[in-house]
Order: structure tokens, then C-alpha cells, then sequence
């Protein structure tokens, strides 16, 4: 694309990061345009921006179309994608909803990996064919508005204006840590892999089995729901408190590096699906789709800083070691799992807070 266009590597890189800026624009406008339109129409009008927005290279292909396309494909984008939480949380309860949100968070991976399975067939045509693959977001719309009913949120009334509850906060600031850790996990495995087999060994094999994996972990999320209550999000976080300690301690390794990089894989197939079906729990009817808003904005600002992070940590250690970031990373999450279960235990403690 760039030697088709004819533009500067900024100028790709520009292409690259602009839809993530509307996407977070749009994600925090959602829940306001879904209160004035709905949340199916809101939903069905995010669809067609992105298909829009996504095909528009094909017809249309100089630098400032493709820019703007890539604006509006992430304007689309941040329209439906937190309300399609908030779309499974307003018709469906207990564990009906924890086993969908589940499958909602696989279909996100099985998603990414067919389209990018479907656009590198179609980049053998041309580059701009590969474009085409965001025309499925219009059968995907025209199902969606035929199949799909139309869903009011209940507004309740409220004399004076609702604050949001401060730990909807802190699970945006979980959502942030999370999906850092994982990305800084995806990214330095190749480096540690190739430290410990040399510059020969072929880490995509083992990095194309963590979003198999995930897969696999939110389809079974709503039977673990079901098992284990409360203590899914502990037994999440746990799991990264282990694939940090065991990357950590793999310098020299492969086996606890392998193991820490599946491991990995599990937790945000967990974590992310419990606290969407506990959020209603936490946060009024009149805020819970902004705050779904705001942890999904969260997730983006944790893929965002990933890479600066993960400086910030090796300096931190004052370590050269690949694996030192990680052990920072594991007290971090130590941190959220202590923090998390003094909170359960003080809300099981306070009949009010129970009660909401």
C-alpha cells in the first residue's frame, strides 16, 4: 500500500493509528446516541459505518480516501462494539448471560482470525481487495435489524444527577493492566524464544495457539461461571499471577515460557466476561453502558502504552533480562487479586452494598 500511494512510513503508520482514535471517541459517545436512538438502531447505523468506512479503499484508493476511511471504519467501530455487551446484559440474566458474554468474547478472536484469514487470500488480487472483507458488516447489519429485537433500557428516576461508582474506575484501570500484560506477553515471547533456542526457532507457531486457546476458554467460560461464582475472577487472576511468574523465571528455559505464554492466554477470556455480567451489580441502570464505555476504552489504552510499559518496567528492575518486566507484572496482579478479594469480602459484609 505504501508503494502503491506513494507515502512517507509516517504517513502508513498514521493509516495504522487513526481508526483507534474515533474508536475511542465513539465508544464514549455510545451510550449517549443509544439513549436518543436506541440501542438496535445505534447498533445497526455502527455496522454500516464500518462497512463503509471499511470498503471505501476499494472504489477509492489515494491517501487522503484511505484516511478517511480508516476514520469512519473506526467511528463505526466505537458505535456498536460496547454495546453489544450492553445488548446481551438487557436480555439475558445469570448464567444465560455469563455463558454469552463468554462466546461473545471468543467470537472477537475467531472474528479477527477469518478476516485475516479472507484478506490475505484477497491481497493476492490486489491490495485493495483486501478491503472488501469489511463488507460483512452488511449482511451482518441486515441480520441483526430482521433477527435481533429492539431492546429499552429502563431508565431509573433520579432527582439528583448519578455519580459513577468509583470501581467502575478501578476496573477500567484493570482492563488497562490486563490487556498490557497481555500484549507485552505476545510481543516479547518471540525475543525470550529465540534467546533460549537461538535466532533459528519459529515462535508463530507457538503464538498462533494463544487466541486458539482463548477461544476455547470463553466458550467454556459460562460453565466455570456456573462452578465456581465469585471465585472465577480470582481463579483469573491467579492465572496471570502464574504465567508472569512463569515467564519471569524462564530465561534459560522453554518449558515455563511456553507454559506462561498459554497460560496467558486464558485469564482475559475470564475476567473481561465476569465483570460485564457483574457490572449491573456495581453501577446503576442510568450509567452501566457508559461504563461498559469506559473499560472497553480502558482495553484500548492498555494495547496503547503496552510497549512503553513495558521500557518503564525493565528500567525499573534494573535488569537487562527479556523476563524481568514480569516479575514487576506479577506483584501488580497479586496486588489487584488482594485488592479484589478484601472488596468481595467487605461488600458480603455490608447488607446495603449486597443488596445493590
Amino acid at each position: 500500500m505504501r508503494e502503491a500511494l506513494h507515502i512517507s512510513q509516517s504517513q502508513t503508520e498514521l493509516l495504522g493509528t487513526a481508526p483507534s482514535v474515533t474508536v475511542i471517541i465513539f465508544i464514549l459517545l455510545s451510550s449517549y446516541v443509544a439513549a436518543k436512538l436506541e440501542m438496535k438502531k445505534t447498533i445497526i447505523i455502527g455496522l454500516l459505518l464500518a462497512g463503509i468506512g471499511g470498503i471505501l479503499p476499494v472504489f477509492a484508493s489515494s491517501f487522503p480516501m484511505v484516511l478517511i476511511s480508516r476514520i469512519i471504519l473506526g467511528a463505526g467501530l466505537g458505535l456498536y462494539n460496547p454495546l453489544a455487551v450492553s445488548y446481551i446484559s438487557a436480555l439475558y440474566t445469570e448464567d444465560t448471560r455469563a455463558s454469552l458474554l463468554g462466546m461473545r468474547n471468543s467470537m472477537e478472536a475467531i472474528g479477527q482470525t477469518v478476516l485475516i484469514f479472507l484478506a490475505g487470500i484477497l491481497v493476492n488480487i490486489s491490495w485493495t481487495a483486501s478491503f472488501a472483507v469489511y463488507a460483512l458488516a452488511f449482511p451482518i447489519a441486515l441480520v441483526f435489524a430482521w433477527k435481533v429485537p429492539a431492546v429499552t433500557v429502563e431508565k431509573k428516576e433520579s432527582s439528583s444527577k448519578e455519580k459513577m461508582n468509583p470501581a467502575v474506575y478501578a476496573l477500567v484501570a484493570f482492563a488497562i493492566l490486563l490487556v498490557m500484560n497481555s500484549i507485552a506477553i505476545s510481543v516479547r515471547f518471540s525475543s525470550i524464544a529465540t534467546e533460549i533456542n537461538g535466532s533459528a526457532f519459529n515462535a508463530s507457531n507457538c503464538l498462533a495457539l494463544m487466541p486458539i486457546l482463548g477461544i476455547i476458554a470463553g466458550f467454556v467460560f459460562g460453565s466455570v461461571h456456573k462452578l465456581f461464582g465469585k471465585a472465577t475472577m480470582y481463579l483469573g487472576v491467579s492465572f496471570f499471577i502464574a504465567a508472569n511468574l512463569l515467564i519471569a523465571m524462564s530465561s534459560k528455559n522453554m518449558l515455563p515460557l511456553l507454559l506462561g505464554l498459554f497460560l496467558s492466554s486464558i485469564p482475559g477470556s475470564w475476567c473481561f466476561p465476569f465483570i460485564f455480567s457483574n457490572l449491573d451489580k456495581i453501577t446503576t441502570k442510568n450509567t452501566v453502558n457508559f461504563a461498559t464505555s469506559l473499560i472497553f476504552i480502558g482495553c484500548n489504552i492498555g494495547n496503547f502504552i503496552a510497549p512503553i510499559t513495558m521500557s518503564f518496567t525493565q528500567t525499573i528492575t534494573g535488569s537487562k533480562e527479556l523476563t524481568a518486566p514480569f516479575y514487576v507484572f506479577a506483584i501488580l496482579f497479586v496486588v489487584v487479586l488482594a485488592v479484589t478479594i478484601g472488596a468481595t469480602r467487605k461488600q458480603n459484609n455490608d447488607p446495603v452494598k449486597e443488596s445493590i
